[in-house]
């Protein structure tokens, strides 16, 4: 299976561990932005599967925005104090989960089960 390709976009204050150090650097490649002016050009450049947005960094009408341009990547949102209202904005606006800051290394960890997961579905399609 070829390399995942995730962006992750967090506020330059988010201190985020190296993704690398939670999974394999083979299995993934990783770009990280800090504004919301980079993503769309980091998203489409990489052809990414997976961006993590800090909701921090991008607004919902944004994040509404870029799931409607990049109807191909999985946008999961971050936040330092995700609540159920925040996770319900962010499904309303095409992301596919809102969870807390925490849990990027958790997030990363599972892009390439995701991933997999809708090559899978893509296949059985075709």
């Amino acid at each position: 299976m070829p390399p995942i390709r995730v962006v992750i976009a967090n506020s330059a204050e988010t201190i985020v561990a190296s993704p690398v150090s939670v999974s394999s650097p083979d299995s993934q490649s990783f770009a990280t932005v800090h504004v919301t002016a980079d993503i769309r050009g980091t998203v489409a450049r990489l052809r990414a599967q997976i961006a993590v947005v800090d909701l921090e960094v991008v607004s919902f009408s944004d994040l509404g925005e870029l799931c409607k341009e990049f109807p191909a990547t999985a946008f999961v949102c971050i936040h330092r104090l995700a609540d159920d209202a925040m996770w319900a904005q962010a499904l309303a606006a095409g992301a596919v989960d809102c969870c807390v800051s925490a849990d990027l290394p958790r997030i990363v960890e599972n892009a390439n089960s995701y991933a997999a997961g809708k090559e899978a579905e893509a296949t059985a399609a075709a």
